[in-house]
């Protein structure tokens, strides 16, 4: 009979949901030209165990040409966002602490710009890789 240690028990019960690379052509969301919209989406199906997400990890496409940070919602609510990051850059946010209950979750990933590079008033295209870590609890 095999005995799973903790270290063993906890790697299982970790998870990890990706957009995978992606681009966004934007539109001002709401008039306002510094928010991309649309969003990129990530679907996240729960089972029976709830899943606790505590890390979202933001890796910038190379190919920006100005600053950006992600502003992050859930099922429609925000929950936070990232710092502003240039091309290739990486933000983490390690505080994110979302639970989230069986069934299909929404999350919504939209880039904010700033003023620099070729930005000069308005967010044109951003893109890059989003990763989600947690736990199934």
């Amino acid at each position: 009979m095999l005995a799973a240690t903790p270290a063993a028990a906890s790697k299982r019960n970790r998870v990890s949901y990706s957009t995978g690379p992606f681009t966004i052509n934007c539109r001002a969301a709401d008039g306002t030209p510094q928010i991309c919209d649309p969003p990129e989406k990530l679907k996240v199906r729960v089972g029976r165990r709830k899943v606790r997400i505590k890390q979202l990890r933001y890796v910038a496409s190379t190919r920006h040409c100005s600053a950006g940070r992600v502003l992050v919602s859930l099922d429609g609510k925000a929950i936070g966002r990232t710092d502003f990051v240039n091309a290739g850059e990486k933000a983490t946010v390690d505080d994110l602490r979302v639970t989230l209950d069986k069934g299909t979750h929404k999350f919504a990933f939209r880039a904010e710009g700033r003023t620099g590079g070729c930005n000069v008033g308005a967010v044109g295209s951003w893109g890059g890789k989003i990763t989600l870590r947690g736990s199934r609890r």
